[in-house]
């Protein structure tokens, strides 16, 4: 397990380092959908949850079956279900830009859990589950 502090996004660049580094003996398609989704939850968090700066703990931990994201914060609590729906019906160039966030996350990872945490802040839980290798034929 390993986990990675950040606290500005101008440290996403080297967040993103670590999340390939913690992700490269999965594949390049489960390694890209982590990066994603770990890039959108944390520059949530900052913009959202912080407006601005604060602390995000990134921790992941790999093996052959799955990968497990926390992403911990101290910002106040939110709650991903109160965000509103993402407009999918209108035509791209003519929806207002943002909202797709969550539901991108959803949409590349396996599992997406959100909780707040013991007096402030919140934890969310990211798990790509990995494809099974097939036996190696003798």
């Amino acid at each position: 397990m390993r986990t990675f502090r950040a606290t500005r996004l101008a440290e996403l660049p080297a967040l993103l380092d670590f999340v390939d580094t913690a992700c490269a003996a999965a594949g390049p398609d489960a390694g890209f959908a982590v990066r994603l989704a770990v890039e959108e939850v944390f520059t949530n968090v900052l913009a959202h949850g912080y407006g601005g700066e604060g602390p995000v703990d990134v921790t992941i931990d790999a093996d052959t079956t799955r990968i497990r994201v926390l992403v911990e914060d101290e910002a106040p609590p939110f709650h991903p279900g109160d965000a509103p729906p993402p407009d999918l019906a209108s035509d791209a160039l003519e929806r207002e830009p943002g909202g797709l966030g969550w539901h991108l996350v959803r949409q590349l990872m396996d599992e997406v859990r959100h909780a707040p945490r013991d007096g402030r802040g919140n934890t969310c839980t990211l798990v790509k589950r990995l494809p099974v290798a097939a036996p190696q034929q003798e």
